[in-house]
């Protein structure tokens, strides 16, 4: 069976702290830089794969998440939210690696931190830059080299579905093969277009009301599309 999105994301962080047994002293932990909060809102998805994951945030422990002295706690085993067997993988959202390099100008929140870029291992891209979800699908030097469309109206719905959650549960095998753009991504978060404007003409305000910002976001532009008019300003 082709393993899922989220099950190769998650083996491709976790693998980042490897290393070489043989040759180096095993990482601290594993420096997850994400300066453009690509896959924030995937967290609760990516917790499912990654029990060893920490995110650098308000303290929540049930969540693994805290302020950079927590964080630097719970690595160091003092608190029991690292399985001790397992490298830590610290996910930073909104900093980027070059915020933990200028350790004189670094940010006071995340001073803390900064000596692990020298324990632990940064997981990024071979340019040093982050993996976003687009160069993560595409990139055949450490992604997946998946065919993803490249234009605007693409790249925006391929965070939809990052942020939604539906495209981390889709296997390699779906997306091979494919060329993923903005329809393709929309079918995953709103598959049925004749049934949705049946649902909405029989309740527009009930309707719009349970569909997610997303869903509606869709409908609104295969309305424009495909029937020429829209349905916030029209009616």
């Amino acid at each position: 069976m082709s393993a899922s999105l989220l099950t190769l994301l998650a083996e491709a962080v976790a693998k980042a702290g490897e290393g070489n047994s043989q040759t180096t002293t095993p990482a601290a932990a594993v420096l997850w830089t994400d300066k453009e909060r690509y896959w924030q809102k995937a967290l609760a998805r990516l917790h499912q794969a990654l029990p060893q994951l920490l995110v650098l945030g308000e303290h929540n422990e049930g969540q693994h998440s805290g302020p950079s002295i927590w964080l630097k706690c719970a690595i160091a085993g003092v608190i029991e939210a690292v399985h001790p067997a397992v490298i830590p993988i610290v996910y930073l959202p909104g900093v980027s690696r070059a915020d933990l390099r200028a350790i004189e100008d670094c940010p006071r929140f995340l001073q803390p931190l900064a000596e692990l870029q020298y324990r632990g291992v940064f997981w990024s891209q071979a340019n040093g830059k982050d993996w976003s979800p687009n160069a993560f699908l595409t990139s055949k030097n450490g992604g997946l080299g998946i065919d993803v469309a490249q234009d605007r109206n693409s790249q925006d719905a391929l965070l939809r579905a990052i942020d939604a959650g539906i495209l981390l549960g889709r296997t390699v095998a779906e997306l091979q093969g494919v060329h993923i753009n903005a329809a393709w991504l929309d079918a995953l978060l709103a598959p049925n277009p004749t049934r949705d404007i049946l649902v909405w003409l029989n309740d527009p305000a009930a309707t719009q009301a349970i569909w997610t910002s997303d869903h509606w976001n869709i409908f609104r532009g295969r309305c424009s599309k495909d029937f020429g008019f829209d349905p916030d300003t029209d009616g």
